[in-house]
C-alpha cells in the first residue's frame, strides 16, 4: 500500500549532517504498539464516532458526502443501499489500517502534528506519533498489508528521514538530508512511501530535491538491504499483489520487480497519482492536457498494454478504485482558450461519478470526495 502527500509550498528544512544510505537492522516483530509523543505536545485527536457496527467481510470506503465536510466510513457492499457507519471531523490524510481501524493526521496552526489510530469497533483513539516541526513531508506514511508495520517520512532541524516502525521500535531506513523550500507542481512532483503487495519490500519515491541519499529506493524488509535505487522517477505505486512497483519516468511508465528488475511498461504514458485495484489486476490514474484539465484512465497489468484506456471524454480528477471494477472520480471545470483556468489549475465542480468499466457506464454519486477503500488486497 502506498501513500503520498504534497501541500502547496514546501517548508524549508535544515540540512542533515549525518551520513546517507540505508541503515540495517533485525526484522521487526508485531503487533504495532501505541507510542508516546516523544516530547512533543500533539494536537488533540479528531472527533470520531461509529454509530453502527462494522460488518465482517464487507466492502468499506472513506469518503465525504455532498454538502458536508465530514469524512465518513461507508459500507458500500451494496452501492445502491450504502450505509454510513462512522463520522470523522477535523482529520486529514485518512486511510484504512485494516478492516476495523483507520488512521489520520491532525495538524495544528503552529505546524505541530500527530498521527492517530481510531478503532472502529470500540470507538477508541490512540496516538501513533507526533512532531513539532512543520513540513508537508511529515504527512507521507503507509501501513504494511497486515497493518503491523508503519513506514513514514519525518522532518526536523536535522533534515528528512525515512522510517519503519513496529512493536520493536523505530528503524531509520535512509537519511534524505535537506529538501529546499520551493513551490510544488502537483502534476509532476510527488512524495510516496509504500509496501509491496506481498509485504516483503518497502519503497520511497520523492521528487523534492533531497540532498542526501537516493530519492527513489526499494528496500528488502527482512534484512533492510537496498535492492533498487535510481535518481529519477515519480508517481509510483505498488501492485496490490506480489512485488511489482510501477512509476513514471520521461520514457513512460516503468515497472520494477525483484526477478526482472526495471523494464519499460507503457511507453509515453505520463500518469498522475496512480491507484492500484485490490485484485492486483489494474491501476487507475489521471493524465493532464495542454489546457490543464485531467482525464481518468486505467491500465491492465496481466498483459503488456500498448496504452491506457480513457474512462471519460470529459475532465475528471482524482481517479481511484472504489472497488476492483468501479473507479471513482470528480468532475473538473473545463479549461480552454475562452475560459482559462489560470495558475491555480482547474477547479472541481463539486460533482463526482462512479465508472463501472465492466459495463461501460458512468453515474453520478453522493460520495463527492474519496480517501480510501477496504479491502486493500483481494485476500483480506
Amino acid at each position: 500500500m502506498k501513500a503520498r502527500a504534497l501541500l502547496g509550498v514546501l517548508s524549508v528544512i535544515v540540512a542533515c549532517g549525518c551520513s546517507s544510505g540505508a541503515v540495517g537492522g533485525a526484522p521487526l516483530p508485531s503487533p504495532f504498539p501505541t507510542v508516546s509523543a516523544s516530547g512533543s505536545t500533539p494536537p488533540p485527536p479528531a472527533s470520531a464516532k461509529c454509530t453502527l457496527p462494522i460488518p465482517a467481510g464487507d466492502q468499506l470506503a472513506l469518503v465525504s458526502l455532498e454538502n458536508t465536510s465530514s469524512i465518513v466510513v461507508r459500507d458500500i457492499t451494496e452501492l445502491s443501499n450504502a450505509a454510513t457507519l462512522c463520522v470523522v471531523d477535523g482529520a486529514s490524510f485518512v486511510r484504512f489500517v485494516d478492516a476495523t481501524d483507520i488512521s489520520y493526521i491532525v495538524t495544528a496552526p503552529s505546524g505541530q502534528g500527530a498521527l492517530y489510530l481510531f478503532d472502529l469497533q470500540n470507538n477508541t483513539t490512540s496516538l501513533v506519533r507526533a512532531w513539532s516541526a512543520p513540513g508537508s513531508i511529515n504527512e507521507v506514511y503507509a501501513w504494511s498489508p497486515d497493518g503491523k508495520l508503519l513506514t513514514y517520512l519525518s522532518s526536523d532541524s536535522g533534515g528528512v528521514t525515512w522510517h519503519v516502525r513496529s512493536a520493536a521500535g523505530d528503524i531509520v531506513l535512509s537519511r534524505l538530508g535537506s529538501i529546499p523550500g520551493r513551490s510544488v507542481d502537483p502534476n509532476n512532483d510527488d512524495a510516496m512511501v509504500g509496501f509491496s503487495g506481498d509485504g516483503l519490500y518497502v519503497s520511497l519515491e520523492e521528487t523534492l530535491g533531497s540532498q542526501g541519499s537516493a530519492p527513489f529506493q526499494v528496500i528488502h524488509l527482512a534484512d533492510h538491504q537496498l535492492v533498487y535505487s535510481r535518481t529519477n522517477g515519480t508517481m509510483a505505486t505498488w501492485s496490490r499483489s506480489g512485488a511489482r512497483l510501477f512509476y513514471r519516468t520521461t520514457s513512460g511508465v516503468e515497472t520494477w520487480d525483484p526477478t526482472n528488475g526495471a523494464q519499460l511498461f507503457v511507453p509515453g504514458l505520463s500518469w498522475i497519482h496512480p491507484w492500484a485495484s485490490a485484485d492486483g489486476l489494474r491501476i487507475a490514474y489521471t493524465t493532464v492536457n495542454a489546457n490543464g484539465n485531467h482525464f481518468a484512465g486505467y491500465i491492465g497489468l496481466d498483459d503488456q498494454p500498448v496504452a491506457g484506456i480513457q474512462l471519460s471524454n470529459l475532465p475528471r480528477a482524482g481517479a481511484a478504485f472504489l472497488t476492483s471494477t468501479i473507479v471513482w472520480y470528480a468532475q473538473e471545470s473545463i479549461c480552454d482558450v475562452a475560459t482559462p483556468c489560470g495558475a491555480g489549475g482547474p477547479k472541481r465542480t463539486g460533482l463526482a461519478y462512479l465508472n463501472n468499466f465492466v459495463t461501460g457506464t458512468e453515474r453520478a454519486t453522493v460520495e463527492t470526495a474519496f480517501f480510501d477503500s477496504w479491502p486493500h488486497y483481494s485476500v483480506q
